[in-house]
């Protein structure tokens, strides 16, 4: 027979088998969604890609299918392949941002050449009428992008890289040029994103908290305010696209603008920039509000960085990150009325009117009192004045790498 010990032992055994299996299956489960969503992430970003599709038909106007298309990336010189339908047909789907070098070939036609700028999010189409002729003749057509998007129903503004990088900005903020963009105007003064936040923004009359946004097609929001939620320097931002109205359903979450945020990545060519901006009390007007005789308030700002991308191995292994530092020493007058010497002790004459006898002060009040600073001014109201010194430092950084693991397929990490 089993002893009693023996079969408290073996239950205890059993019970801690369990819970380790429990925790075992836990430990599984939490692995698989965890894979499952690194195996998504480069399928995720589809509001971020493009599209480049058209039709191809000789000079009649009839389709010619079969003929060979390619669409090169030249910062990176990835080559993507195609061929006509029976409809004269052809697509490139999910397309990064970026100028793409478009070559049709058939034979008997002459090569066509054509450069596309393709922007965030955006469907790029065109017709093509091969000329007769041979392989070695090329026809090279330079064409711009069509005001008006017959694809979509969407109403969307792109602000490109030389907009972001050239147009003055009050700190550097990519999110005041959505200003640029019809319907929008800034939040209405204290709103609690304009009161807490940086920039603030209605779309369309929307509330400044229904904005959503995307950075690299990913949820870039700040779950207080709904603002941005992580700020990349412009430095950092390829382009960036904002939709106002009738926008596709990958855009749900919220009812306001959709602000679409592209980032740099690595190309074949070594690119970077370096920058410091730098603000002095020396150069700024004097403070309106503070008083006649009192120094001007310490206010200096360094905003400073650097980006930097090119190739770890050409064609193949791309890298790109930046760094952007900001420190603000801001002094802030204020003007206070704190206890004089002779009210520290009791003696109200020259203000209240009154005498308090020194056996009836309560020390703990006494104490207090001498935590006040002294006045500095000699005024009865406002006899203090003092400048402290708010700081603000911030420091983030962004580091990207791009691979090209075939035709079809690419990898990113950020």
């Amino acid at each position: 027979m089993v002893s009693r010990e023996a079969r408290f032992v073996g239950w205890v055994e059993e019970k801690e088998a369990r819970v380790w299996a429990r925790q075992y299956l836990v430990q599984v489960f939490f692995g698989i969604c965890l894979l499952g969503l690194v195996l998504a992430w480069p399928a995720s970003p589809q509001s971020l890609l493009g599209s480049i599709g058209g039709g191809v038909t000789d000079p009649g106007g009839a389709p010619l299918p079969g003929a060979r298309v390619l669409a090169v990336q030249e910062d990176t010189n990835k080559t993507h392949l195609a061929e006509t339908n029976v409809e004269g047909r052809f697509l490139f789907p999910l397309l990064p941002p970026g100028t793409y070098r478009l070559e049709i070939q058939q034979s008997g036609y002459r090569n066509h050449v054509q450069v596309v700028e393709l922007r965030v999010n955006q469907d790029y189409w065109l017709d093509v009428a091969l000329l007769p002729g041979s392989f070695t003749q090329e026809v090279e057509v330079v064409v711009s992008r069509p005001l008006l998007k017959s694809e979509t129903a969407a109403i969307s503004t792109v602000i490109d890289n030389l907009q972001i990088t050239h147009l003055p900005l009050n700190g550097r903020n990519f999110v005041e040029l959505t200003l640029l963009v019809p319907g929008t105007v800034r939040a209405a003064p204290g709103s609690a994103a304009s009161v807490r936040g940086e920039v603030a923004l209605n779309v369309n009359g929307a509330r400044d908290s229904s904005n959503q946004f995307l950075l690299d097609g990913v949820y870039n929001g700040d779950p207080t305010l709904n603002g941005v939620g992580v700020r990349p320097p412009v430095d950092a931002i390829l382009e960036f696209e904002l939709l106002t109205h009738s926008y596709e359903a990958s855009f749900g979450r919220n009812a306001g603008g959709q602000v679409n945020v592209a980032l740099k990545s690595g190309t074949n060519q070594l690119h970077g920039t370096l920058y410091e901006f730098f603000g002095h009390k020396s150069l700024d007007a004097r403070n309106t509000f503070a008083p006649a005789g009192v120094p001007q308030p310490r206010n200096t700002r360094n905003q400073f960085g650097f980006s930097l991308g090119g190739p770890l191995k050409k064609d193949r292994t791309f890298l790109f990150g930046d760094y952007e530092g900001r420190i603000v020493r801001e002094g802030v007058t204020r003007i206070a009325t704190v206890p004089s010497e002779r009210e520290r002790v009791g003696d109200f004459s020259q203000s209240a009117g009154g005498i308090i006898p020194s056996n009836l002060l309560d020390p703990i009040g006494v104490a207090i009192a001498d935590l006040y600073p002294l006045p500095n001014r000699a005024t009865a109201e406002g006899n203090f004045v003092a400048s402290p010194t708010h700081r603000d430092d911030e420091h983030h950084f962004d580091l990207r790498l791009d691979q090209v693991l075939g035709e079809l397929s690419d990898l990113s990490a950020r």
